[in-house]
């Protein structure tokens, strides 16, 4: 699974370097442009400034199942923030019970991947909560087991799993099966890379292992408007931040002290960041004297 949640990575990686200006942005308040400052009377040296974030309400990221295909090579399933229309609306898992009322073979299952939404402020107080419509001849009971998984650090990482059934209802277009994921609340406050709902049915049915789509199955993830994880670093001379420091953040303000850098001309640069979101860099220029 980590294969396929790096790939997805580094589509949601591509989705996001191609959004609108960053929600985060620094100022340089001291020195101030032009300063001079003796390296005899100021060993160290003070810097500080101003930095906005995105608000960070909490809320509810609702992921579709989607699918273009139903076994042909652009099958396609994923999960998406938009809703719409499904070619491979009701296409089944690998195995399908059909004939007597039987056990479904538990190794069936599919990966639906999520194909934009990332990355994604995790809140890993609240339940996460979904559901998945089954149809087909619609006889018996089903159980689905679902399990999601999420890039972390890019680290794969499972968040949590639960399993629902419901008893089919022959007369409905379909029947949906209702899940609640208690999830790991180590993750809470992570910033999701990349997502994957597992979702596995089973149970003594008939012809019944098909997802109904087009809107019909979801995933709601409790989630954040923006990142918790924020930062101020700052760089001497070096627009890169190699070798960057960290500041300290009180609010809407940060500083740090640096000692004070041999007698010439130098740039102070700083950038915040707010999870995988990054500022434009903020320059002063101020000049060391004996």
């Amino acid at each position: 699974m980590r294969g396929r949640l790096l790939a997805v990575a580094a589509v949601a990686a591509a989705i996001a370097g191609s959004a609108a200006s960053a929600s985060t942005s620094v100022t340089i308040a001291s020195p101030a442009d032009g300063a001079r400052i003796s390296l005899k009377h100021t060993p160290y040296l003070a810097i500080a400034g101003g930095a906005s974030f995105g608000d960070t309400s909490a809320g509810t990221a609702r992921f579709f199942l989607r699918r273009d295909g139903c076994g042909t090579t652009n099958d396609n399933p994923h999960l998406s923030v938009t809703s719409g229309t499904d070619a491979g609306d009701g296409c089944g898992l690998i195995i399908n019970q059909v004939g007597p009322v039987g056990d479904v073979d538990q190794a069936a299952f599919i990966d639906f991947p999520a194909s934009d939404g990332m990355p994604l402020a995790f809140d890993g107080t609240q339940a996460i909560r979904g559901r998945i419509a089954l149809t087909g001849a619609q006889v018996g009971l089903a159980e689905v087991d679902v399990t999601l998984a999420a890039l972390v650090g890019g680290q794969a990482v499972t968040i949590g799993s639960a399993t629902g059934s419901a008893v089919l209802d022959p007369t409905g277009a379909d029947t949906p099966v209702p899940f609640t994921i208690q999830p790991n609340v180590a993750l809470d406050g992570s910033d999701l890379q990349a997502l994957d709902l597992r979702v596995r049915i089973h149970g003594p049915n008939v012809y019944s292992g098909f997802v109904s789509l087009n809107g019909n199955s979801y995933v709601d993830m409790a989630s954040r408007s923006a990142s918790v994880n924020k930062a101020v670093s700052v760089s001497i001379d070096d627009p890169t931040f190699a070798n960057a420091v960290p500041a300290r953040l009180d609010g809407s303000s940060w500083s740090v002290a640096i000692a004070t850098p041999a007698i010439g001309r130098h740039i102070v640069y700083a950038r915040s960041t707010q999870g995988y979101d990054t500022s434009p860099t903020a320059s002063t220029t101020f000049t060391v004297t004996k």
